[in-house]
């Protein structure tokens, strides 16, 4: 009985040790919100994707570590400059001329703790068509022009490292569980 309360007692010891060292590993910052919003329709052309995330941005020379893309569904990319770190945002200037549809937003940071973090996201551009004037009008023969079809934007997703400490720790208690149960079961036969 007293061997079981040891290997009880060491599991557990080993399971706390694990949990604190990936309590901050888990803390990575975090995209809070973002210019256009995930999933938002908008009915302006964007002059820039603004990102704010839970702490600051790691800024390093040349802003080496952080990077934007903001893809139409033509696969053209809109992004139009380098991105700007100031404080805990990230503001990416986009090209002028975005056309209505699906835009893919992915990003990648490096966190305060210095690792690095990354996410996508979607919004959907549907800015009101201009009114044709006069001399632009099209003529009673010519057929409409066909206009690009609105697809829902995906659900918004983010790509987090925060499971795998959790992962990892649980991979290491078992296997420290495995360990004692086997030294204490030898133990037992001598």
């Amino acid at each position: 009985m007293f061997r079981i309360r040891t290997v009880l007692a060491g599991v557990v010891v080993a399971a706390a040790a694990v949990l604190m060292v990936a309590a901050p590993a888990s803390a990575h910052d975090q995209l809070v919100s973002s210019t256009p919003a995930a999933g938002s329709e908008v009915t302006t052309v964007p002059e820039q994707v603004v990102l704010t995330f839970s702490n600051n941005v790691l800024s390093l020379s040349d802003n080496s570590g952080t990077a934007m893309t903001v893809v139409g569904a033509d696969g053209t990319d809109w992004v139009g400059g380098d991105p700007a770190i100031l404080a805990d945002t990230v503001t990416v200037p986009l090209k002028p001329g975005m056309p209505n549809g699906a835009y893919d937003v992915t990003w990648k940071i490096v966190s305060a703790d210095g690792h690095p973090t990354s996410g996508e996201f979607s919004f959907t551009l549907a800015a009101p068509e201009p009114a044709p004037t006069a001399s632009t009008a099209p003529s009673a023969s010519a057929s409409p022009s066909a206009t690009p079809s609105q697809i829902p934007a995906p659900a918004p997703s983010q790509t987090s490292a925060l499971q795998w400490p959790l992962l990892i720790g649980l991979g290491v208690v078992l296997l420290i569980a495995i360990i004692l149960v086997i030294v204490f079961a030898s133990r037992k036969k001598r």
